[in-house]
């Protein structure tokens, strides 16, 4: 259960296999360790970030990987572009050393710029050419790496750390109508973003957006002041075949609304039950075992006890896809990941 195709299948609930297929969520934390490049350098070369995100998929050539293949720089390009101060550090990931704006009262004044002359977007932008000039085409023809895919972050969580979250939550009761000021012009920023990526990858076919301030908030609060923004962007790329809502936070309280985006995948925490989550959602659920607790300090044993229990939870239901509620941590060695994926392909619930 490793082509394209066949995850889309079970992504739609046209099948469900007798083996719940893994999809590992690979960014540049995972990606710069696992070819031992300095996370700095990683960033800073398309060259070297290629080549590290091509040798991790050599090593995994049957696994499919969500953002999979892409230019990715964290939260740092959305934010950056509108004036947030970014840091690049020798063994971290990029990120925001401070916010854009000092007080909410700037909404007003606040003009987004264009994502492909700003600085970061344009670089992803730059970024992605590359990717797709120098790609090999049979990760394309195989699982379909940069072929009409985008990857963006959601108007919630890119809203609140353009102002800071402890602003942007006095400002959901003192200043409502700023917030949703700010909320509009970002949300229109990102659909251009979007818009800009898919003047390079063609017709969109795959949309990843994460968004994790909705766990944070009550569910009153997220339908007010993030759930419209997001149902927007998501229908955005509604005519992408697979389109993922990454958040790892717990947000059982807010699945009836989730409900209504027009994802098709979620990406879950460690704490929602998976089967009890895919059922309120009514759409097909990835994760969730806990990238630390679990995937990176649980013994062998423990850790392929933990991935029978979910795939025997969650795997008679279909539309499943195994993997780790949210990043790996970048200490996660290959041969963890290859345990995690042999014990998928060798449980049959």
């Amino acid at each position: 259960m490793n082509d394209y195709h066949e995850i889309l299948d079970v992504i739609n609930g046209k099948v469900i296999p007798e083996r719940v297929p893994v999809c590992l969520w690979t960014i540049g934390q995972t990606y710069a360790p696992f070819a031992g490049i300095p996370d700095d350098q990683y960033y800073a070369d398309p060259e070297k970030m290629l080549k590290a995100q091509m040798l991790f998929h050599e090593q995994f050539p049957d696994t499919f990987t969500v953002p999979g293949i892409f230019p990715d720089f964290g939260l740092v390009p959305e934010l950056g572009a509108m004036g947030c101060q970014v840091e690049f550090l020798d063994y971290s990931p990029p990120h925001i050393r401070k916010s854009a704006l000092e007080d909410l009262s700037q909404a007003a004044t606040f003009q987004t710029p264009d994502p492909r002359k700003a600085p970061y977007t344009s670089e992803v932008l730059s970024y992605l050419k590359y990717f797709k000039t120098n790609l090999p085409k049979h990760w394309t023809e195989k699982q379909g790496y940069l072929d009409g895919h985008v990857f963006c972050g959601g108007p919630g969580e890119v809203t609140a750390l353009l102002l800071g979250y402890d602003k942007y939550s006095f400002g959901m009761v003192d200043t409502p109508e700023l917030v949703h000021v700010l909320a509009r012009k970002v949300t229109d920023f990102l659909k251009e973003y979007i818009d800009a990526q898919l003047e390079i990858v063609g017709p969109l076919k795959r949309a990843i957006i994460w968004d994790h301030f909705p766990g944070m908030v009550s569910e009153k609060m997220y339908r007010e002041f993030v759930h419209p923004y997001l149902k927007e962007l998501f229908e955005h790329v509604k005519e992408a075949e697979i389109r993922v809502y990454h958040n790892e936070n717990n947000y059982p309280h807010l699945l009836g609304t989730i409900k209504e985006i027009n994802a098709n995948v979620v990406h879950i925490g460690p704490k929602h039950n998976l089967a009890e989550t895919r059922d309120s959602l009514d759409k097909c659920v990835m994760g969730n075992l806990h990238p630390v607790n679990e995937m990176l300090e649980g013994s062998d044993q423990e850790v392929v006890a933990k991935c029978q229990e979910k795939i025997k939870q969650a795997g008679p239901g279909g539309r499943y896809l195994f993997s780790t509620g949210g990043g790996m941590a970048p200490e996660t060695t290959s041969e963890r990941m290859r345990l995690v994926i042999e014990t998928a392909n060798q449980t049959i619930f």
